[in-house]
Order: structure tokens, then C-alpha cells, then sequence
């Protein structure tokens, strides 16, 4: 799985490979070093008496002047190479990680871009503090394996193998040996690197449904408080925070047994050089000065050694990691341009017109599927199911709207009036039937000229955390003050701007989280006004305001009617009287369809809802 990444090595070969040079360069410094001891220490018996020495006959001053000058001379050669050795790791980091950095930059890029392709059936099943988890930790521990794992294991192989050469040119008896514990080391190494696979996915899978439980609870904290529900808030947290622990310890605990047991079998390799090693050097089979370049040897193996667990570790985990990247990544957004997409459009008039169109929440879509949430690693209960065939949401839509008219939707809560004006931006495709822009089935209309040329109020309104100014021109990024203002006017929300201390630099807060339930709607309205698109949509829009401010905003929208095409969803009779015409959804289909005269003549469920809205205006009035 880990091979789909070198795309991203190759793109930054120009750090990689002259990185991995340095890496072998390194080594190769540092495998000189134990040869200059075995040097020195040869030198010795050849300069001084070491058994007169130790009998008490003093040393020459030449043979003190020459040995203490073979000593200086092999220390200085040892720094040198130290110091080179450590000038090519630096440039070694300096150019691997970099490149690691530049890979999680894109790899960062990539998956939000796709996130943002992908529909809304995935993000209605997938928890957002999964999704967060994935584009943060699980990128991480992707980026330590195109980084530094791939950094310490050249370097390890390098001096591994240049080492046992050496050790087996000198001695192949002292070289078993001195290797004897190694098979036990790899056979440690792959049962651990399992197990260390194993508990990394389900660490990060109860990372995620930890994070997804702090998301939500923070979302909705005004519902918590409200509530008090404080305590109860807390005790689920615990109880996620617990299981993520427990997962965490258990992958603590498997590298913790691991570092011991390599340090014994390291250890047990420098008893059997200094064993039997002695033994050879009184066989004079080797000198002293081989056992002290093989002790050396044998400690600058217990770094590739124990990198090559650490490695090992962070491949394992950036498997798990990438795989729930994957997940991601291998999904195809079912809402896209395709082969029948019209590159040739460029522009939109806004007629719409729906023919036999039918919709059902179809959970066999690719992007339904929701992600692994349990702390297992499995999908959590309830989630991925995959029903036979959801219910019809609508039936057989069958009307059309000119460029330039109004269309009001009206009908009892769950008619499907949501889901009926989501079809226009493609915010869901239809199951059956089509719909049609300008005449043109939509799905043959380029997104990006579709969704700019529709502005979009929907039902639960979304701010960002920025000033309202900002807010609003997020329809149209290269607004004017002037055309900022304006917008606001015809939202009428220019009189509550002008009562913040800061205007339209005022901040919003999370969610727009400062602002009430009507100037958040308004501030919405005014951010698909700025846009003069050809087609306008509002999606209940005017709920969360009164009557009287209600009637402002339809009185700036009426200034609209004629110039552009107007959906207007409402349970209020009132935001749709005078459109041109009126549909009452039942169920999932047109009841019934007409102007607000002929509706309220006909006597059936519009009647009925203008007369039950008359009484409570009535009685709000008295």
C-alpha cells in the first residue's frame, strides 16, 4: 500500500537522492572509525614493552614521544571523521525531512481538496472529528515514513552491511558469533512490528471517535448548558478518553518489551566478541586491536539495530495511517463532472424545468459508506448499513419555472422541499427523471458554472468565524465595500450592522455563534444577494425572523422578481403569495400547484394553511 506514495518521492527526488547519498556518505565516516582504533591499539606492543612496562622498566622518551604522538595523531583522525560524519547527517536531515515536509504539505492539500469533492452522503455519516483525525494525525505518521523512516533505514542498511563485510573479511569465526543473537532480534522484530500494526489502527480509531465526541459536545455546548448536561457530557469524554488510553498503553507496552530485549541480545553480541574473540587472539588467529575494532563494530551495529525497530514502528504505523487515508482518497465524489459535462457552457439564463424527477437517500452510493468510527477500527453500529433500497423522498416532480419567475414551495414539515431545491445545484442527483437548466439536463452543466450562477440560502445556516463583512462577501470574494453595504440593505440587515461598535468588521464568532438566529439568516440572505446570480434559492430563509422584518426583506425580493429566477421554500404563506406560481408538496409529490388566488379558491392543504396562519396572526394581534 505504501508504494502509492512514491509518486510524491520521485516529485522531490532532487532532495531525496542527494539526502540518501549523504546518509551513505555518513556511514561511511563513521565505519572508518573503528578501523583507526584497531590501528592504534596494534601500534602500542610495537612502540612500548608492555611486559617490561609492567614489571616496573621505565619508557623511553622516544618511544613515550612516539606513542603519545600515535595517540594524538588517531584522535584526530577519529574527530575529523566524527565531525565529518556529523556535517553529511546534517545535510542529510537538512534535505530528507525537508522533502518529508513538502510531501505532507501536498499530501494535506490533496485530501482537503477531495474532501471538499465529496458529497453529502459521506458527511452525513461521517463523524467530522473522524475526518479531522485523518487530515492531521494519520498525515503525521504518513510524513515520518517518507521522512525520517525512510532517512534511518538507508542509513542502517549502509552501515550494516559495510560492517559485516568488514567483520567477515577479518574473522567469519568471530562473526558468527558476534551474530549468533541476531535471528532471535528479527524474529522479535516481526512478531512486534504485527502487533504494533494491530493496536496503531485501533490507537487512531479511538483517537477519532475521542475527537468526534469533543467536536460534537463543542458544536453544541448551548444545548449542553441549556440542558445541564455538563456531567453526563463529561462522563461519555471519560469514557472515550479511557478506551483511548487503554489502546495507548497497549501500543506503549508492546515497544517498551521491545527495547529491553534488543539492549540484552546487543549485549549478548559484545560477551561472545570478548569471548571468543580472546580466545583467538591467543591463538594469535587476530590481534587485540581487532577485538577493540570489533566491540566497535558491534556498538555502532546496536544503533541500525535498534533504528531498525524504531523504523519498523513507523512504517507499521504510517500503514495503518495511510490505509484510512486511502479510504478517503479512493472514494468517487458521485456528484462530478463526467463525460456528458458541456465545457462548451458558460453561461446560465435560469430557466428551470423538472421532468418524472424521483429521489431516494440511496445507501448503496459509494460516498454512503460511513468510515470506521468504533473503537476497533470497525464501523460503529448503525453505520455503513446498507438498506435493500431506501424509501422514495420524491415522486414523479414534474414542473417548470421561466428564466425571470418566482416559484414558491410550500408543504407539512418532511414533504421533501429541502431535497426538491438541492437538486438544482446538484447537491444531490436525481434517481429518476431529470432536471433541467436553460432546457439542458443539469448533470451536462459544469459545476463550477452551475454553482456560480445559483445563490443559495439553505435551511440551517452556516457563518464563518470572521467579521460580517467578510461573511457576505464570501459570495463574491471580490466585492466592493459598496456592494458589501448593499447586499446588507437588501437583507435588511444594515441597521444591526450599524449598532456593532465595528460594523461590518465585527467578528461572528464560531459559527456565527454572537449573532442572533434572524442576523445570522439575513446575514446568509445577503451573502447569496451580492452574487446577482440568475438563479436564486431560499430555503426557509426567513424562519428565525418576525413578521414585520419578514415583510422588509420580501419587499428588497420582490425588487428581484422578474430579473432573475426565485425559488422560495417557506412554511409561511405569506413569503410565497405573490410568486407566479405555488407548489404544495404531500408526501413527496405535487398536491397541488397554481397561484395564491387559485390555491386559496381551491380550498384544499394551501387553503387550509392560509387560514390556520390568518387566525394566528388574528391572535398575535389581539
Amino acid at each position: 500500500m505504501l508504494r502509492r506514495l512514491n509518486v510524491y518521492l520521485w516529485r522531490y527526488k532532487h532532495l531525496m537522492i542527494p539526502g540518501l547519498l549523504c546518509a551513505l556518505v555518513s556511514a561511511a565516516f563513521t565505519l572508518l572509525v573503528p578501523n583507526v582504533v584497531r590501528q592504534a591499539v596494534d601500534a602500542v606492543p610495537r612502540m612500548v614493552d608492555l611486559h617490561a612496562l609492567y614489571q616496573g622498566t621505565p619508557v623511553s622518551g622516544y618511544a613515550y614521544a612516539q606513542f603519545t604522538y600515535t595517540l594524538v595523531l588517531g584522535a584526530a583522525v577519529i574527530l575529523g571523521f566524527s565531525l565529518l560524519s556529523g556535517v553529511f547527517i546534517f545535510l542529510m536531515r537538512r534535505t530528507v525531512v525537508v522533502a518529508s515536509r513538502h510531501i505532507e504539505f501536498d499530501l494535506r492539500n490533496v485530501l482537503y481538496d477531495h474532501l471538499q469533492r465529496l458529497g453529502r452522503p459521506f458527511y452525513s455519516q461521517t463523524p467530522t472529528g473522524d475526518v479531522m483525525t485523518r487530515a492531521t494525525s494519520d498525515i503525521e505518521k504518513v510524513r515520518r515514513y517518507v521522512g525520517p523512516a525512510l532517512m534511518y533505514a538507508v542509513r542502517a542498511v549502509a552501515v550494516t552491511a559495510t560492517a559485516l563485510i568488514v567483520m567477515l573479511l577479518i574473522s567469519p569465526t568471530l562473526t558468527f558469533w558476534a551474530l549468533t543473537p541476531m535471528p532471535l532480534l528479527a524474529i522479535a522484530i516481526f512478531f512486534v512490528a504485527q502487533l504494533i500494526h494491530t493496536r496503531t489502527d485501533r490507537q487512531q480509531a479511538q483517537y477519532s471517535a475521542l475527537t468526534s465526541r469533543v467536536q460534537e459536545a463543542l458544536s453544541g455546548i448551548r444545548v449542553v448548558k441549556a440542558y445541564v448536561r455538563e456531567d453526563h457530557e463529561a462522563k461519555r469524554f471519560e469514557r472515550e478518553s479511557v478506551g483511548y488510553q487503554h489502546r495507548a498503553l497497549d501500543l506503549a507496552l508492546v515497544e517498551t518489551a521491545f527495547r529491553p530485549t534488543m539492549v540484552v541480545l546487543i549485549g549478548t553480541s559484545t560477551l561472545l566478541v570478548v569471548w571468543v574473540g580472546g580466545q583467538l587472539a591467543i591463538e594469535g588467529a587476530i590481534t587485540l586491536g581487532n577485538i577493540a575494532e570489533y566491540i566497535i563494530y558491534v556498538a555502532i551495529l546496536t544503533w541500525p539495530v535498534a533504528s531498525l525497530g524504531f523504523v519498523i514502528n513507523m512504517i507499521q504505523q504510517a500503514r495503518a495511517s495511510w490505509s484510512r487515508l486511502v479510504h478517503i482518497l479512493d472514494r468517487t465524489p458521485v456528484i462530478r463532472d463526467g463525460d456528458q459535462t458541456d465545457t462548451g457552457i458558460r453561461t446560465i439564463k435560469g430557466q428551470i424545468t423538472f421532468e418524472g424527477v424521483g429521489f431516494r437517500f440511496d445507501a448503496l452510493d459509494n460516498e454512503a459508506n460511513a468510515l470506521p468510527v468504533g473503537g476497533d477500527g470497525a464501523p460503529a453500529e448503525g453505520k455503513g448499513a446498507r438498506p435493500a433500497e431506501a424509501p422514495m423522498v420524491l415522486r414523479d416532480l414534474s414542473f417548470d419555472v421561466p428564466a425571470g419567475t418566482t416559484l414558491g414551495i410550500v408543504g407539512r414539515t418532511g414533504a421533501g422541499k429541502t431535497t426538491l431545491v438541492e437538486l438544482i445545484p446538484r447537491l444531490l442527483d436525481a434517481a429518476e427523471g431529470r432536471v433541467l437548466i436553460d432546457g439542458r439536463d443539469v448533470r451536462t452543466v459544469p459545476l463550477d458554472v452551475l454553482r456560480q450562477s445559483i445563490g443559495y440560502v439553505p435551511q440551517e445556516v452556516f457563518l464563518f468565524s470572521d467579521t460580517i463583512g467578510h461573511n457576505i462577501a464570501f459570495g463574491k470574494l471580490d466585492a466592493t465595500d459598496d456592494e458589501i453595504r448593499q447586499a446588507a440593505v437588501e437583507a435588511d440587515l444594515l441597521g444591526n450592522i450599524e449598532d456593532f461598535p465595528e460594523g461590518f468588521l465585527t467578528r461572528v464568532g464560531e459559527r456565527g455563534i454572537t449573532l442572533s438566529g434572524g442576523q445570522k439568516q439575513r446575514t446568509a440572505i445577503a451573502r447569496a444577494l451580492i452574487r446577482r446570480p440568475p438563479i436564486l434559492i431560499f430555503d426557509d430563509a426567513l424562519s428565525a425572523v418576525d413578521t414585520q422584518t419578514e415583510a422588509r426583506i420580501l419587499a428588497s425580493l420582490r425588487q428581484q422578481f422578474g430579473q432573475r429566477t426565485v425559488v422560495v421554500v417557506s412554511h409561511r404563506i405569506s413569503a410565497v403569495q405573490d410568486a407566479d406560481q405555488i407548489l404544495v408538496l404531500d408526501d413527496g409529490c405535487i398536491a397541488e400547484r397554481g397561484t395564491h388566488a387559485d390555491l386559496v379558491e381551491h380550498g384544499g392543504i394551501y387553503a387550509e394553511m392560509h387560514r390556520k396562519q390568518l387566525l394566528e396572526e388574528a391572535l398575535a394581534a389581539a
